[in-house]
């Protein structure tokens, strides 16, 4: 592992913690469509969850190539994206890019124009959506995430520094296994540091029991991943140990033979496992994926990754979440 210093867990003050929305999602539409969101509900129960506490709203924006999306025509205006930042609340905003062409220059643009227009109300910007996923909706797909990452980062550090906001800049990934993972091999060819120096985080989407059924314990899968992670992909990256981890996306959907009391069990186990290993792992963030069920009724495993039903009434792991937060958040 590098011998860079990680910063120890107890000098931050506990997790930060933050949640996906759910419902129908700008990112993953054609995963999961359901009712349309109700904003008062929404912030009645991200008050709940938040507490006292740092907390941030997950939610995404994408960028096709075209110079409409550069320019932000069509993107949400300013309230309409921040609408959910009552209290205190950060965006942790995610910019994918599904350009075919490698448009680099309109990527840029659009990068700055995100800044210029949401800036204040961001805690987190991540660059690209799951570079390493090769597949639906995976940026991986596109043929150009390593230039858009190591483009991306830098361009959204200088122009937050231009224009005087703080949020912190990273990219994301999920699990790879896999030593010759074309996307982990060209980062470590190309990282320089410049690039490190505008980095402040990397971010970990992971799902233990959802597309591949669990073996053995929760805690344990959660700690291989995890530790995997640290010191085996970002290592050989050359990514230190001074760059914290974001557990970006976590989840565990209900459905059919999926129960309610098993989520909630599940999602406590995943969050204390991640707070344990904290300070060995310098991890700095927790977000849960999601707030609400797409749709309850559907049985699609997609629609229901909510710890509320689509009504906004609880699962039982709405309160587990809630309680972890206060006892561990920061």
């Amino acid at each position: 592992m590098s011998g860079a210093k990680i910063i120890p867990f107890a000098g931050r003050g506990g997790l930060r913690f933050g949640i996906y929305l759910g419902g129908v999602s700008e990112a993953h539409h054609e995963m999961a469509t359901g009712k349309p969101d109700v904003p008062e509900e929404i912030n009645r129960v991200l008050d709940l969850l938040q507490g006292d506490k740092h907390f941030l709203v997950r939610t995404y924006l994408g960028f096709t190539g075209t110079d409409e999306d550069a320019e932000l025509v069509d993107m949400p205006s300013m309230p309409d994206l921040a609408r959910y930042t009552w209290r205190g609340r950060k965006l942790d905003l995610v910019l994918s890019n599904w350009d075919r062409r490698g448009n680099l220059s309109g990527w840029s643009e659009f990068i700055e124009n995100v800044v210029a227009r949401y800036g204040p109300y961001i805690g987190c910007l991540q660059i690209c959506e799951e570079p390493n996923l090769y597949e639906y909706p995976g940026d991986g797909r596109f043929g150009f995430a390593v230039d858009n990452i190591l483009t991306g980062v830098k361009v959204a550090r200088q122009t937050l520094r231009q224009l005087a906001f703080t949020a912190s800049v990273g990219f994301n990934a999920v699990p790879s296994t896999d030593p010759n993972d074309g996307f982990w091999r060209k980062m470590a060819d190309r990282l320089d540091t410049a690039f490190l120096n505008c980095l402040d985080y990397v971010g970990l989407n992971f799902y233990p029991d959802v597309a591949t059924p669990l073996v053995g314990e929760m805690t344990t899968e959660v700690a291989s991943v995890l530790t995997q992670f640290r010191e085996e992909t970002l290592n050989a990256a050359g990514i230190p140990g001074s760059v914290p981890i974001h557990i970006s996306e976590n989840g565990w959907p209900t459905g059919p033979g999926r129960y309610y009391t098993r989520q909630a069990e599940l999602i406590e186990q995943m969050v204390r496992t991640v707070h344990q290993l904290g300070s060995k792992l310098n991890i700095t963030h927790y977000e849960l994926f999601a707030l609400r069920d797409a749709d309850t009724a559907n049985p699609e495993s997609n629609n229901q990754f909510g710890i509320l039903r689509d009504d906004y009434s609880p699962k039982p792991a709405f309160e587990v979440y809630r309680r972890l937060i206060g006892e561990l958040g920061g």
